[in-house]
């Protein structure tokens, strides 16, 4: 058995020594990109897909109607405490003074860096049942979130509450992803993730039996912003 293992492994390496690699282009040239710019029938889209997959779409008529109805998914989904980006990273205007005026508390993010520490905060933050972020994009051919992080954009807002609810600019839909990256092709250079969010977090076994919320939110909620 050992001489057929030596044998396997000095043909390997007899081979990578004689391999040639194709030569690599110096450049690549640029993708053209067709740019959509018809938001009305891209919401359409995104909402259709997104709602495919089991997420919640929302589409108030006015930035009014729209922190209202933030304010009252909170107290109805998660109570009187939420996890949230910083208050320039929510596009909406009035929404971090309604949610003081509702009694709506942020919880500090901060994990300590400490093995101890780190286990009890997560535990404590694991409590809270409502996650609100902004978002970067969204994709109307997938449906899904594009979500870059950074300090003020702390990824346990959009990852560990039971509910998500992401808040998204009309403007800031993309008709596919290539668009997304050539709209922004230096976005990442300054954020620490970058994920794509289609619907809740879904699992399945080897048995094929599907469950949702279990790496992730169990719900997402997604208010199209005027």
């Amino acid at each position: 058995m050992r001489d057929s293992r030596k044998i396997v492994l000095d043909q390997i390496r007899n081979s990578l020594k004689s391999g040639v690699l194709p030569t690599a282009r110096a450049s690549v040239p640029p993708r053209e990109v067709a740019v959509n710019t018809d938001y009305a029938a891209m919401s359409q889209t995104f909402q259709r897909d997104m709602e495919a997959v089991g997420a919640k779409i929302h589409r108030p008529v006015n930035s009014f109607a729209a922190v209202d109805l933030v304010v009252d998914l909170i107290q109805e989904l998660g109570g009187n405490e939420i996890l949230a980006w910083d208050d320039a990273e929510l596009p909406l205007t009035g929404l971090p003074y309604a949610l003081h005026k509702a009694g709506i508390r942020r919880v500090d993010q901060h994990v300590p860096a400490d093995d101890a520490g780190r286990k009890q905060k997560l535990a404590a933050l694991g409590e809270v049942r409502v996650g609100l972020t902004g978002a970067s994009a969204g994709l109307a051919d997938t449906g899904s979130l594009a979500m870059i992080s950074s300090a003020a954009r702390p990824r346990l807002a959009s990852l560990l509450p039971l509910t998500h609810i992401a808040l998204l600019p009309i403007n800031r839909l993309y008709p596919t992803m290539a668009s997304f990256f050539a709209a922004h092709p230096v976005l990442t250079q300054d954020a620490s993730n970058l994920v794509f969010i289609s619907g809740p977090s879904r699992t399945a076994d080897i048995e094929m039996t599907l469950t949702v919320g279990v790496h992730g939110p169990k719900y997402i909620h997604v208010v199209l912003c005027p």
